[in-house]
């Protein structure tokens, strides 16, 4: 039996999820965010409520994402529980080195509704990773990293900013080092203010008082907000990654599972992750009085909640072997016509598709666009079948035969499938821009679409037309015909995707 890949869904709406992707890029080279190596640099301020754990799943496991630190606030949740339960998710991640830092109390009484978030199965996430010497004062960690932070931080509040207005109560210089807080909060000038603005409203006047950029997020009619109901639980529980697997966790049994059954969770705090990955399009407008602040507000619920699968379907990162840490944009270690499209190709594509790409080229010897196709196509499939490298046994349709063939080095650098482990196949009848990826008791084929197949077979011809087959000016032009490949070619929309049932094994 086979069955279309459920994700994403955002096929049948592609106008939209163009449109989201389109808006990806530019936010990130907008706001500086396509940096080198690790990503913007991140402290995520959270009051560990259900849409906290989802926002923090999303940038823990983000390749794009480095998060510095993260603290708890006063907020839904009681700081010392929120950082105990966040230690929880470190932990079922498998994220290690990140610091956690503590609110202070607040003198205000509990929200009616912190049963919600700390009635969650929050232990089914295993032991909290507790530091050996206790939780340091949120205050005091964020003055810390900002120190530390060779360069600027975005701050991320997904609750009351009591943590960032304590900080810099006592070091206002160190504001200098935030280049923009994302903030989860109606702004000063909005007629009604959500929680997130009212729990400390002495903390948001004075963060609306300094020097901060803010970017105020938020749904301006929270009944526009999409629910997190069943079947969103249901494709997200589908996925199969850690950060999936995580929320999952939280909300398919007891007090989690009576919230999604009662339609009381909605994407709130979700809304922060999702815009600092680039992932939904938004309406950004200034605040009349407050010319460093921007309200920014969501334009298709439909889009959201695609792009909160569309994220938490990641592939587990590439580690390092030889290298301390993978080369990413920097000038000095790339060719001149890399280094002008490196920041857009790494901001559209992402980290992993980069190192893929890169580590294809350098073993394939030349840059072309089958190879390309190859790595994009191997990181898709990982990404569907929430495979981690070594992973995934391939069987590649693509044949020996260059250029098609050239499939094949994309398909084993991408998947970690290699020749020497025989954990990749070539079939040579037939060849077409095809593989069968197997993980454990699924399978799941991909074909390039014909739109793509067509666009590759004009170029080449083109060029061969133009300058007399393989010269050496033929394959300078195709190199640049690769690298627009490259940046045009999303392996979110290339691929036909089919997941098959695979045959029991003898």
């Amino acid at each position: 039996m086979n069955q279309k890949v459920s994700r994403p869904r955002g096929r049948r709406r592609r106008p939209v999820a163009a449109l989201v992707r389109v808006l990806a890029t530019g936010a990130l080279l907008a706001f500086g965010w396509a940096r080198a190596d690790t990503g913007p640099a991140v402290i995520v301020d959270a009051d560990m409520a259900a849409d906290d754990a989802r926002a923090l799943a999303l940038l823990l496991s983000s390749p794009d994402v480095q998060v510095l630190a993260v603290v708890t606030s006063d907020g839904v949740s009681p700081p010392d529980v929120g950082a105990t339960n966040l230690c929880r998710l470190l932990r079922f991640l498998d994220i290690k080195g990140v610091p956690v830092g503590i609110g202070r109390a607040l003198n205000l009484p509990s929200p009616p509704f912190r049963t919600n978030a700390v009635g969650l199965d929050w232990a089914r996430l295993g032991e909290p990773a507790i530091p050996k010497h206790g939780f340091e004062p949120a205050a005091r960690l964020i003055q810390r990293t900002l120190r530390a932070a060779p360069g600027p931080v975005l701050y991320v509040c997904l609750g009351p900013l009591t943590n960032l207005a304590d900080a810099l109560d006592e070091n206002p210089e160190l504001a200098a080092k935030i280049e923009r807080v994302l903030w989860y909060g109606t702004p000063p000038s909005a007629v009604r203010t959500n929680w997130n603005a009212r729990r400390d409203p002495v903390a948001s006047a004075k963060i609306a008082a300094s020097v901060l950029r803010v970017e105020a997020i938020y749904w301006p009619d929270d009944a526009a907000a999409p629910v997190f109901d069943q079947s969103l639980l249901d494709e997200l529980s589908a996925l199969g990654s850690p950060a999936a697997r995580a929320v999952s966790a939280l909300l398919d049994s007891g007090h989690g599972a009576r919230l999604v059954r009662s339609r009381h969770l909605r994407l709130w705090d979700d809304l922060v992750a999702l815009r600092l990955l680039g992932a939904w399009p938004a309406v950004v407008s200034p605040v009349k009085g407050r010319p460093l602040w921007q309200a920014v507000s969501p334009t298709d619920a439909d889009a959201v909640r695609e792009a909160l699968l569309e994220a938490l379907q990641v592939a587990p990162p590439r580690a390092a072997v030889v290298l301390a840490d993978f080369p990413g944009n920097d000038p000095v270690l790339l060719q001149e016509d890399i280094r002008r499209l490196a920041p857009q190709i790494i901001a559209r594509h992402g980290r992993e598709e980069w190192k893929a790409a890169v580590l294809t080229t350098e073993l394939h010897r030349h840059l072309g666009t089958y190879s390309i196709v190859g790595a994009k196509m191997g990181l898709r499939a990982r990404e569907i079948l929430s495979a981690g490298l070594d992973q995934v046994r391939v069987e590649s349709h693509a044949g020996l035969t260059p250029p098609l063939s050239c499939v094949n080095d994309g398909l084993q650098v991408a998947t970690g499938a290699s020749l020497g482990r025989g954990t990749i196949t070539v079939l040579t009848n037939a060849p077409a821009c095809e593989a069968l990826f197997h993980s454990g008791n699924r399978r799941l084929r991909l074909r390039l679409k014909a739109e793509f197949a067509e666009r590759i077979a004009a170029d080449l011809a083109e060029l061969a037309r133009r300058h007399g087959g393989t010269t050496p000016a033929y394959f300078q032009a195709v190199r640049q015909a690769a690298l627009r490949h490259w940046l045009d070619f999303d392996r979110h929309r290339m691929f036909e995707e089919t997941l098959e049932s695979a045959p029991p094994t003898q």
